[in-house]
């Protein structure tokens, strides 16, 4: 549908997973690394300015990035931005902590509710992850609306091209702390036109960040209807139409059409 309407869609594998070349021994992966990354290509494809889209951590890169180079940017969009894990833990471990009790896994629970109510700002948790792990297959019960966009996500993944090994994006683990500072704190810094998406069951921007967005930015909210965290596969017609309005509409804006 987005290139019904025109527009060009770039997707970027981020360095070291899916197609990108594998990551060299002792190879950097950081931030400011993808930042890096992300702008490269936009002088390589001789791009003068650009609209960025990211999903999840990409969310939080997307924002990291707009930032850095406001002159390249057209517009943002944020989808499920994970841009303070701390409070997403908070929103998310209950959830998690009733479906492993739910499942017989109390321990678990407890390691999750225990987290959740922790007095200082959490950070990341291996056996907090671990505990939530614990789900099994129900573990997409924390990103998925029902059983029948779960069914649709999970055949999805099943057509992926041959070849694509998803155990290479291990290699971004090191960049799991960094998804616990609280990039809300960057949005004072964002000069551009921005819409936030998301699915009105994902656990990961929790209320207290969109409303954070709302209040320091002024921009538009789409919230997709039986949907979680992963809207652009759970309802793909309404994301695209969401995706491409605010497109079309910050193209007229900027023209004074």
């Amino acid at each position: 549908m987005l290139v019904d309407q025109g527009i060009r869609v770039i997707g970027i594998d981020q360095r070291g997973v899916l197609r990108s070349d594998p990551l060299p021994e002792g190879a950097p992966i950081d931030v400011p690394s993808l930042i890096d990354d992300f702008e490269a290509v936009r002088t390589h494809l001789g791009i003068p300015e650009w609209f960025v889209l990211g999903h999840s951590a990409g969310g939080g890169y997307a924002l990291d990035y707009a930032v850095a180079h406001p002159d390249s940017i057209r517009g943002a969009i944020f989808d499920c931005p994970a841009w303070d894990c701390d409070a997403t833990d908070r929103y998310r471990l209950p959830v998690a902590a009733d479906l492993l009790d739910e499942a017989g896994k109390h321990d678990a629970a407890g390691v999750c509710r225990n987290a959740a109510s922790s007095s200082e700002r959490l950070s990341f948790q291996p056996e907090v992850l671990t505990a939530m792990q614990q789900l099994g297959p129900d573990y997409m019960r924390l990103f998925t609306f029902g059983e029948a966009t779960r069914t649709r996500y999970t055949d999805l993944m099943k057509t992926a091209p041959d070849g694509l090994d998803w155990t290479r994006g291990l290699s971004h683990m090191p960049l799991v702390a960094d998804m616990y500072e609280d990039r809300t704190l960057e949005l004072s810094q964002l000069h551009c036109p921005s819409l936030l998406i998301h699915g009105v069951a994902d656990l990961v921007a929790p209320p207290s960040v969109i409303e954070t967005y709302r209040r320091d930015t002024g921009e538009a909210v789409t919230t997709i209807e039986q949907a979680g965290h992963f809207a652009f596969v759970e309802q793909p017609d309404e994301y695209a139409r969401a995706v491409a309005s605010f497109v079309i509409q910050a193209q007229r804006d900027r023209s004074g059409a």
